[in-house]
């Protein structure tokens, strides 16, 4: 697809940190592309694990790989922060330490950018796999925008979508041009926006620049018992930092899109959060701090909204099993049985 064409220099940038048991998988999955122009860090965080000597190792085979080292642990944020300031060549990703990259994922992404000039950043979309890379839910382009049939999408709209889906674009699914990683955005805002410090970045660029979506699945993201995101939801019972992100944006540059059908979706998004809450404080056997998230479920203005779409009765019919589920005793058993059904389609 380059033969006549020029290959611009693309940085790849790998925080890890005790990766040991994916970081070989994921580094030959990215020498596996089809596009070969890379620059590879590998930016280990203080690992106590055998990370770092995976990590030399890769690099004594291959010259396009890196290996930078923090003395401390940075944090996860943090460490994104010191993957900016590596950033070279015209495009940069951030690829995530247990996640695959299907072969032709960083040729595709270039070319994206490539013919749309103005775009500052492209994603693709995913299919989930487990600790033994089976596939499992495959994430799609929300309906919202896929009807829009169009490859480029503006903050208005993104901002809408992330309304009605949360933050549906995948981190390690990004590639943005260089300049507007390192020179732009420079720093990962963990101390704002924790864990959905991500959410913040992809619309501040879309703030300034389109940014293109390729509705295929060429990551693989990983959700297993190892990995940060299974033990993430599955522990969370405080509101998603993501709501962080919505509260600074509906206050500041999205508050005149703030009509009734866009609070109705935040008032459903919020729900949804306070089901997935919920859910965790019953598995921990806090009933009664579960009930006390769950009311939104019965208002009518929102069982209304909730038929209007696929998507928000889904919520609803999530957030009655929830209740229903408050009747039972939890046991071990039984907690093995929700845990499965919820995360059945991962």
């Amino acid at each position: 697809m380059f033969e006549n064409m020029k290959t611009p220099l693309v940085c790849i940038c790998v925080p890890a940190y005790n990766a040991g048991l994916t970081l070989a998988e994921t580094l030959d999955s990215i020498l596996g592309q089809t596009y070969g122009n890379l620059k590879i860090f590998i930016v280990d965080n203080a690992s106590t694990d055998n990370t770092l000597e995976i990590a030399d190792a890769y690099a004594k085979k291959d010259p396009r790989i890196t290996v930078v080292r923090n003395d401390v642990n940075v944090g996860g944020e943090g460490n994104f922060t010191r993957c900016l300031q590596l950033a070279t060549g015209e495009y940069t990703a951030i690829y995530h330490s247990d996640d695959i990259y299907t072969p032709r994922m960083v040729e595709e992404e270039v070319l994206f950018l490539e013919a749309h000039r103005e775009a500052g950043a492209v994603f693709s979309m995913a299919v989930a796999i487990d600790g033994k890379g089976r596939e499992g839910r495959l994430y799609k382009l929300p309906a919202w925008l896929r009807a829009q049939n169009k490859d480029e999408y503006g903050f208005d709209d993104l901002f809408r979508a992330m309304l009605k889906y949360g933050n549906f674009l995948f981190c390690p699914a990004a590639m943005a041009r260089t300049e507007v990683y390192r020179d732009r955005i420079k720093v990962w805002d963990a101390g704002n926006y924790g864990s959905s410090a991500d959410g913040n970045v992809w619309l501040r660029i879309a703030q300034n620049f389109p940014i293109g979506i390729i509705d295929k699945p060429l990551l693989k993201y990983r959700i297993s018992v190892s990995s940060f995101s299974y033990h993430a939801a599955r522990g969370k019972t405080g509101p998603h930092n993501m709501f962080r992100v919505f509260n600074d944006y509906i206050k500041g540059p999205a508050a005149a899109l703030m009509g009734a059908d866009e609070r109705k979706d935040y008032e459903v998004l919020v729900l949804k959060d306070n089901i997935n809450r919920a859910f965790n404080l019953l598995l921990s056997g806090k009933k009664k701090e579960a009930a006390a998230l769950l009311p939104g479920v019965f208002r009518p203005g929102l069982i209304l909204y909730g038929l209007r779409s696929p998507e928000h009765f889904r919520v609803l019919v999530s957030g009655y099993f929830v209740f229903l589920c408050l009747a039972l005793p939890v046991n071990e058993t039984i907690k093995k049985l929700l845990w499965k059904v919820k995360f059945s389609d991962a």
